[in-house]
């Protein structure tokens, strides 16, 4: 069970961190930028910078002339005007004048968008991976693939290889990690690494105010000076994060001990419920 929650821990920590997935997010940017498009789109080196030189012996051809046939699949000029006017912002409306490199560019970028547009997507629970023997299905990977997208990509067939390649990179961290972990750590260090993976998740979620801060520090102040009346209290500026830890700290155990029942058993039979108002305590004992 601690495995399973300290792989848990060691998957979000992967999952927040800016840097973890940036190659991933990188090579997406044309998917996100077109809520439309289903594939990735690279026009990089399209001229769109004014109207492009007409090819020697330039004549315009019908929308429905079959410009290119990939395995059965016949590409018409009609729909390679539709696409560079779409993905040029109607910069670039004719396939005819583009130079020939930059008509084959085009004309890949169709045949990839055709092949994502009729392929099928496999079953959630097909394994589309194994890292160490450790089987990633694909559930996995579109649950990581739509956080990652805020919701903008959700399958993971739906991308091309070398995106895939990248997401499934993403994945395989964590799990070599834990890997790692379980040979190189004790159960002690293991535990530790868990409790602060998820301190440090429960402290992203809480504010705290500069009154709370102040608040605390009269308290320690007061109390240092009950100590002694000649102690060096400390500027509150000074000591401005440490306050700030421990008014996140305070907030957590009492979050974590709302709903907390505690009995004890004295020994003689019986026990007593914290909780109940009527509950008392032995001089003897300290929680």
């Amino acid at each position: 069970m601690k495995k399973t929650i300290l792989a848990m821990g060691l998957s979000l920590f992967v999952l927040d961190n800016p840097l973890a997935a940036d190659a991933l997010k990188n090579s997406l940017t044309n998917i996100l930028n077109d809520k439309n498009s289903v594939g990735m789109v690279n026009l990089d080196n399209l001229s769109i910078n004014g109207k492009p030189k007409p090819t020697t012996h330039f004549k315009k051809r019908s929308p429905n002339t079959i410009i290119s046939t990939v395995k059965g699949y016949k590409i018409r000029k009609k729909e390679a005007d539709a696409f560079l006017n779409k993905v040029t912002k109607g910069k670039v409306k004719d396939y005819d004048r583009l130079p020939k490199k930059q008509r084959k560019m085009v004309i890949k970028e169709l045949v990839k968008i055709h092949t994502l547009k009729n392929k099928k997507s496999r079953p959630s629970t097909a394994v589309i991976a194994t890292v160490n023997g450790v089987k990633i299905i694909k559930k996995e990977a579109d649950s990581f693939l739509k956080k990652m997208t805020s919701g903008k990509v959700k399958d993971f067939d739906m991308l091309d290889k070398k995106q895939r390649k990248l997401l499934i990179t993403d994945l395989a961290r964590p799990i070599v990690l834990k890997s790692e972990v379980d040979m190189n750590l004790t159960a002690e260090e293991r535990d530790g690494i868990l409790r602060q993976v998820w301190l440090e998740k429960q402290k992203s979620t809480i504010d705290v105010t500069n009154d709370e801060m102040l608040t605390l520090y009269e308290e320690k102040k007061a109390q240092s000076l009950a100590v002694n009346p000649n102690a060096v209290i400390p500027a509150y500026l000074t000591i401005g994060k440490q306050l700030k830890s421990e008014v996140i700290e305070k907030k957590i155990t009492q979050k974590l001990m709302k709903d907390v029942k505690i009995e004890i058993n004295f020994g003689d039979h019986s026990s007593k419920d914290l909780n109940s108002s009527t509950a008392t305590l032995d001089n003897n004992i300290t929680i």
